[in-house]
């Protein structure tokens, strides 16, 4: 095995077919902090390689960033042939899912953005979609692997996992859940143009700071347009999803059904997995204690019939 200083993209372990050929090397990071290669270029990832990562411990893998999209595509054909197989769990599925949307949304947060990365996105959710409507214990599946540490990314593919969960338990139409699911996924990425320091600040805002944050909904609608995208209703649910039926809310302050209801949806979503994720500042919150926070005390926000259902829906899948 060699080192090696070229620049490389993290990758997730969990995403890799045993037994499959990969066109490109895979690196791991050693005790001393220095990659070396795990399995080389046009060699078998088998049970040798298996070994070397159970032996080691290795829980993190690497390929080289010009080799990221071909690992993309591969772990995407991958996915796709998972949903259908029986003989894997949907524990391992899930995970899968989660790990590979936290990766291509770190990768929309933190680097370039480019149409690619939505088409994976959006692959991604209706390989998630599919594994919803294929096996019904998924979405308990799904919620058990949502990450209890907040980042912009990991919250954006908790709310998605959340929405696809609950619209499903709706009864809504796949094409429908499809919409929601990735307004869900995309709602913060107007985050990307707030500065650093606000987004991850520990603490309270100040009311200066509070109004450029609230760019950010209206930020990603621009950002998606730029990119191309035409989706009205998508970019409506996600301009909306702050805002509160009592006119509370940003940026319009819009009232009631003036609201989109896929919007309201993603809303009750966004702040669940707001109270109940850890953050610099505070503990994560149990789900019981979440929910009767914002039955008690948002009662004026947010649609309260449909609070119900989510809190049906949570009692069910948890």
């Amino acid at each position: 095995m060699t080192h090696t200083k070229v620049k490389l993209t993290h990758i997730s372990l969990k995403a890799l077919e045993s037994g499959h050929i990969y066109s490109y090397p895979i690196y791991y990071k050693n005790t001393n902090n220095m990659f070396k290669t795990l399995v080389s270029a046009n060699e078998k990832y088998g049970n040798e390689v298996l070994d070397t990562i159970k032996a080691l411990k290795i829980r993190d893998a690497y390929v080289l960033t010009k080799d990221h999209n071909q690992y993309e595509t591969d772990t995407q054909e991958y996915m796709s042939k998972l949903i259908y197989d029986d003989s894997v769990s949907v524990e391992k599925k899930s995970k899968m899912l989660q790990e590979m949307a936290a990766d291509t949304m770190n990768e929309l947060f933190l680097g370039d953005l480019n149409t690619d990365k939505i088409e994976r996105t959006s692959a991604l959710l209706n390989d998630t979609i599919s594994l919803v409507f294929n096996d019904k214990s998924a979405i308990k599946a799904m919620m058990g692997v949502t990450s209890y540490d907040y980042y912009t990314y990991t919250h954006s593919v908790n709310v998605s996992i959340y929405a696809v969960g609950f619209a499903s338990y709706l009864k809504f139409p796949q094409k429908d859940i499809h919409t929601i699911g990735m307004a869900a996924i995309l709602h913060d990425l107007g985050k990307k143009d707030i500065p650093t320091e606000i987004v991850n600040k520990k603490g309270k805002l100040t009311d200066e700071e509070f109004t450029i944050m609230k760019n950010h909904s209206s930020y990603s609608v621009r950002i998606l347009k730029e990119m191309g995208n035409t989706d009205a209703l998508m970019l409506d649910i996600i301009e909306q999803h702050h805002e509160k039926l009592d006119g509370s809310g940003y940026p319009y302050g819009l009232k009631a059904d003036e609201i989109h209801f896929f919007s309201q949806i993603i809303s009750i979503c966004d702040i669940f997995d707001a109270l109940t994720t850890k953050r610099s500042y505070k503990n994560a919150l149990q789900s019981y204690d979440a929910l009767t926070i914002m039955y008690h005390n948002m009662s004026n926000e947010l649609n309260l019939k449909l609070l119900k259902k989510f809190i049906n829906f949570m009692n069910e899948k948890v």
